[in-house]
C-alpha cells in the first residue's frame, strides 16, 4: 500500500507552511526525513489514504534525534521506542513547531526513524523491525 500524501511542515515562528507531496516516492520520503533539523523543519506526516486523515505516521525532531509516532483512527497512538534507553529520563525535542518534553526511550536515531518510515511507507501500518509502544 503506497503512501498517498507526504506533508512536510516548515515553521516560521508560530506559523507554518505545509508542502504536500501526493504519491511520494521512497526517495522523497527519505529526503524529507533526512532534512528534519529540529528547528524550522521539525515534523512531517505520511498518510496512507486520503479518505482517512486520522491514520498517519509523524516523524518529528531532526538533526540525529527523532520522535516517530502516529495515529490509527485517532484512537491508538503507536510510538517507536528504544528499549536500550530509560523511559524516566526527559529529553527535549522540537516537534510541531514547539519544544516538548519526551520520554528518553521515545527519542530514536536516524537509522531507526528511517526503518520505521520505510516500513510504514511500504505497508501503511505500524510494524517492521522497530519496537512500537501503544500510548
Amino acid at each position: 500500500m503506497p503512501i498517498e500524501i507526504l506533508t512536510i511542515s516548515e515553521w516560521i515562528g508560530v506559523s507554518k507552511k505545509d508542502t504536500v507531496v501526493e504519491n511520494p516516492t521512497w526517495e522523497e520520503v527519505e529526503g524529507a526525513v533526512r532534512a528534519l533539523n529540529n528547528r524550522n523543519l521539525n515534523d512531517l506526516y505520511l498518510q496512507p489514504a486520503r479518505q482517512d486523515p486520522e491514520t498517519f505516521l509523524c516523524i518529528g525532531g531532526g538533526d540525529g534525534r527523532y520522535l516517530v509516532s502516529g495515529s490509527i483512527g485517532n484512537e491508538e497512538f503507536p510510538t517507536v521506542v528504544d528499549p536500550a534507553k530509560p523511559s524516566d529520563v526527559v529529553e527535549h525535542l522540537v516537534v510541531g513547531g514547539q519544544t516538548g518534553d519526551y520520554a528518553g526511550n521515545w527519542i530514536v536515531d536516524l537509522e531507526t526513524a528511517l526503518r520505521a518510515a520505510r516500513s510504514f511507507f511500504e505497508s501503511g501500518d505500524f510494524g517492521g523491525d522497530v519496537q512500537w509502544e501503544r500510548v
